[in-house]
């Protein structure tokens, strides 16, 4: 049976500089596996991309904070919730099911990194799946978050296999939102979030993430995404309505292709 567990945190600062953070764990038959990474960069470029199977997953403080500290990553970092949690199962049926938790849309969160401090709105998720690689529901995911000290705004799209697109304006759910490149249109009054051209975050085969797993449990997930590739980038954002921007923040979004 396969069981992952895996959060996704991440914070950007006002001049751009982005932190992303994952922790995971991986039950597959005999294999249980945890990792942790990081990836940190700012305009200039890569800082630092770096894993860890010695793995230690966040904790929950009270109920709107969560931390993480992580030795061999040098990080310790807390994100506070500023907006509601938002919680879907996105999948469930014989195949397994993957259900997704946004325990905050929008955080404010301080992290130090070795020596540096990161300062910034962040974003938390994490998601459960028992659903294989080999069965995932799509082709191509398009997943993003926009941030910004007024408003969030969270997107999920798959295509080939199962079209599904959800995306969730300051919590509440826009099912005739409508997502192409650079602008997310139909949401609530009329609004829509308009992205600048992004800068690239990471841009690789999803295989490179997993090289710190061991040969055996690398080739047997390899059987259901060798084939995947990420492509992560993030942008100035800005949610307008009536032609005026009701504010300005940064997206972070990707697109996943089999």
């Amino acid at each position: 049976m396969f069981r992952l567990h895996k959060w996704y945190l991440d914070v950007i600062t006002g001049h751009g500089t982005v932190l992303i953070l994952y922790a995971a764990r991986v039950h597959w038959g005999r294999f249980r596996i945890s990792y942790a990474a990081l990836l940190l960069t700012t305009p200039e470029g890569l800082r630092w991309d770096e894993a860890t199977i010695r793995g230690v997953e966040p904790r929950r403080g009270r109920r709107d904070i969560v931390m993480w500290r992580n030795g061999p990553l040098r990080i310790d970092g807390r994100w506070q919730r500023d907006a509601p949690p938002i919680q879907r199962t996105l999948v469930s049926g014989p195949d397994g099911a993957i259900r997704w938790t946004c325990h905050m849309p929008r955080a404010r969160a301080i992290v130090q990194v070795g020596d540096e401090e990161i300062r910034g709105l962040g974003y938390v998720e994490s998601l459960r799946l028992t659903t294989p690689p080999s069965k995932l529901p799509f082709n191509t995911l398009r997943w993003g978050r926009h941030v910004s000290p007024h408003h969030s705004l969270v997107w999920i799209d798959w295509e080939g296999g199962a079209n599904r697109r959800w995306v969730w304006f300051d919590g509440v759910e826009q099912p005739a939102a409508m997502l192409a490149d650079t602008v997310l249109s139909g949401l609530a009054g009329g609004a829509e979030l308009r992205l600048s051209r992004g800068r690239g975050v990471r841009d690789r085969h999803v295989l490179g993430s997993l090289t710190h797993f061991s040969p055996a449990l690398t080739n047997r997930i390899a059987g259901g995404i060798a084939g995947m590739h990420e492509r992560k980038q993030v942008s100035r954002s800005a949610i307008v309505q009536d032609g005026r921007a009701l504010d300005d923040g940064w997206a972070l979004h990707e697109v996943v292709t089999r």
